[in-house]
């Protein structure tokens, strides 16, 4: 998993546009259908070893799947459209529908998704607390885990 993009050396600066970040294959590979720019991290941002911002778009019926973070919460804001942010308790699956101007928490160690099952495109920001790149985050990709429970 990628902790940064390879070959790519970014001039650290405070301010960024998303359209400035390249894409980077790994996070394509890891999380395929979906646009989506790590923007602020420890890569691109001085002095910053705590936070990591990013935006995505997601095409209709799309979903980034069951994942955790075991050194980083994450919370996910809705700007546009409709999305479903799902979560696992102990008693199962939790999922609310999210429309814009709406925001989700998952704490650290979390198993959680984020899903577009509606016909128009949705838009939303996210941000990890407690660690500067995916790497740092524990990112864990439980799909292959939890394949069989489509």
């Amino acid at each position: 998993m990628s902790g940064g993009i390879a070959g790519w050396k970014p001039v650290k600066k405070n301010v960024w546009n998303y359209t400035e970040i390249p894409e980077d294959p790994a996070i394509d590979d890891l999380m395929p259908g979906f646009e989506i720019e790590y923007i602020i991290t420890g890569d691109t941002v001085p002095d910053n070893d705590r936070a990591i911002f990013g935006h995505c778009i997601f095409p209709p019926r799309s979903a980034h799947c069951k994942h955790q973070h075991l050194n980083a919460c994450e919370v996910v804001y809705t700007i546009k459209g409709i999305v479903v942010n799902g979560y696992t308790t102990k008693d199962g699956d939790v999922e609310n529908v999210c429309p814009a101007g709406t925001a989700a928490f998952a704490p650290v160690g979390a198993i959680h998704w984020t899903r577009n099952p509606f016909d128009e495109p949705a838009e939303f920001v996210f941000a990890y607390y407690g660690a500067s790149s995916i790497k740092e985050s524990g990112y864990v990709d439980l799909r292959p885990e939890f394949e069989g429970e489509k």
